[in-house]
C-alpha cells in the first residue's frame, strides 16, 4: 500500500502552494472527464460553499440559457465566492454538481472539461434533483483548499448580500462530520426547526459550537418548500454567521433530514486520541454497525473520493459490491482504508435495493467504525442504469 507521502508525489497532478505545508494531489484524473478519481488536501484551511445557482449577480435571477450556459455562470459565481475568502477554482477538492433533469447531465459535464481543463480536475458528484429555483438547470457546491497558508482559530463565514450566496472557511484540524438526523413532525417547516433543535444537541454532546458550522446539507420533501425549511435554518444563527447550505430534494415519508460539518476545539496534548478519526455516538441515540452518529476528523488532512457506481449493470448485489470494491481500492491507494471513512452520502435510485445495501456494508465496514452518513432516495444518480451512487470523504491511516 503507498503511504500518503509517496501518493503525493506519484499522482499525475500535484499543486503546491509554495510551501511544504500545504498541499493537494489528484489521484489519477482524466483528461477527457475533467475528474480525478479522488482529491487529496493536506494541512490546507478548507472554504465550504452553499449550493450556487446560475444567478446573475447584476439583477439577481436566474440567467436565461441552457444548462451549459447556466453550468459557465455558475462556475463564475463560484469563483467570485471564492475570491472572497482567498481562494480560487484552481484548488477545489471536491465539486458536487446537482442537475434539474438527467437527459442535461451530459451537457453539464461538457461544458465543466470545457471551462476547467488545465485549470483542475476535483473529485466530483453528479446527483439529480428538483432545485430550489426552477428556471435553475444546474448547481453546485465546492470545497476549496485556501490559496495561501493561512491559520484560522475558528470558522470564518462570508455572505454576499447581492447573491445570498455563502462560503464558509474550515480551520485545519479537528472536523466532526454528523450523519443526517430527522424529526418527524406534520410539516416541513416543523420537521426542520425540531431536527436543528436535534442537532444542536449532538452539537453540545461533542463540546462544540453553534458559530463553527461550516455546512449544512438538507434532504428535503417537496423542493417547492425549500425556501422555508432554508429559513428555518438559517433562523437558528445571527444573520451575519448563517452557515452555507445545500438543498437535495429526496422521496422519503420524512420531510426533512440534515446533516453537519464542524470545526471543533483541539483536545489537550495529553487527551488527545492516537487514531487520525474517531467515532462518537450521542447520548440518548443507538450505535449503527453500518454507520457512525459522528465522525471525527483529528487531522486536518482529507481525501474526497468522486462519486462511486456499480461499473456494469447487474443485480443489487453486483453493483453494491462493485461500488464498495472501487472505494476500498481508491481509499487505499490514496493512504487511508475502510476503517479511516469520515463520511458517506449514499443517493439511490431505486430504493428496492437499500436492504441489500444495509447488508452489503456489513461485508465491508468495521460495526465499531463506519463512516458517518446519509442516504437519500432521489430521481437520479445520473447515469442511465445506474441507481446507487457513494460519495466518500475519508482521512489517512496515520
Amino acid at each position: 500500500m503507498k503511504s500518503l507521502t509517496n501518493l503525493l508525489t506519484a499522482v499525475v497532478l500535484l499543486v503546491l502552494t509554495g510551501s511544504a505545508s500545504a498541499e493537494v494531489a489528484y489521484l489519477n484524473p482524466s483528461a477527457e472527464t475533467g475528474i480525478s478519481q479522488c482529491a487529496v488536501v493536506k494541512n490546507s484551511v478548507l472554504a465550504h460553499t452553499s449550493q450556487i445557482l446560475p444567478i446573475n449577480f447584476n439583477g439577481g435571477q436566474v440567467a436565461a440559457g441552457n444548462a451549459g450556459d447556466q453550468t459557465a455562470m455558475v462556475l463564475q459565481n463560484l469563483d467570485y465566492l471564492l475570491g472572497k475568502v482567498d481562494a480560487t477554482l484552481y484548488r477545489v477538492v471536491k465539486l458536487n454538481v446537482y442537475v434539474a433533469r438527467e437527459e442535461l447531465v451530459s451537457e453539464v459535464k461538457q461544458r465543466l472539461v470545457k471551462e476547467l481543463k488545465f485549470k483542475v480536475q476535483p473529485a466530483c458528484t453528479f446527483v439529480v434533483t428538483k432545485l430550489a429555483d426552477p428556471k435553475a438547470l444546474v448547481a453546485m457546491d465546492v470545497v476549496a483548499a485556501l490559496d495561501s497558508d493561512k491559520k484560522i482559530a475558528k470558522t470564518e463565514i462570508y455572505n454576499d448580500n447581492v447573491s445570498g450566496f455563502r462560503v464558509a472557511l474550515l480551520p485545519a484540524g479537528r472536523t466532526a462530520y454528523i450523519s443526517g438526523q430527522a424529526v418527524k413532525a406534520d410539516t416541513l417547516e416543523e420537521a426542520t426547526k425540531k431536527t436543528m433543535e436535534e442537532l444542536h444537541q449532538t452539537l453540545k454532546f461533542l463540546g462544540g459550537s453553534p458559530e463553527n458550522i461550516v455546512h449544512l446539507k438538507a434532504f428535503l420533501t417537496p423542493m417547492k418548500q425549500g425556501e422555508s425549511s432554508a429559513e428555518v435554518i438559517d433562523s437558528f444563527f445571527p444573520e451575519k454567521r448563517r452557515p452555507p447550505v445545500t438543498l437535495v430534494e429526496w422521496f422519503s415519508t420524512l420531510p426533512v433530514e440534515i446533516e453537519m460539518i464542524v470545526a471543533l476545539p483541539e483536545p489537550a496534548p495529553a487527551s488527545r486520541p492516537a487514531e487520525t478519526i474517531v467515532y462518537k455516538t450521542p447520548t440518548g441515540m443507538k450505535a449503527s454497525p453500518v454507520y457512525s452518529r459522528v465522525a471525527i476528523a483529528e487531522v486536518s488532512d482529507r481525501i474526497y473520493v468522486s462519486g462511486i457506481t456499480s461499473k456494469e449493470p447487474g443485480n443489487y448485489s453486483t453493483r453494491i459490491h462493485s461500488a464498495f470494491d472501487q472505494l476500498k481500492a481508491i481509499v487505499t491507494e490514496a493512504g487511508s482504508d475502510m476503517e479511516h471513512l469520515a463520511k458517506a452520502t449514499y443517493y439511490v435510485s431505486d430504493n428496492e435495493i437499500s436492504g441489500d445495501f444495509g447488508k452489503i456494508r456489513q461485508e465491508y465496514y468495521n460495526p465499531k467504525r463506519p463512516p458517518a452518513a446519509s442516504k437519500a432516495t432521489v430521481k437520479s444518480v445520473g447515469i442511465p442504469n445506474r441507481i446507487l451512487l457513494m460519495d466518500m470523504i475519508a482521512v489517512p491511516v496515520k
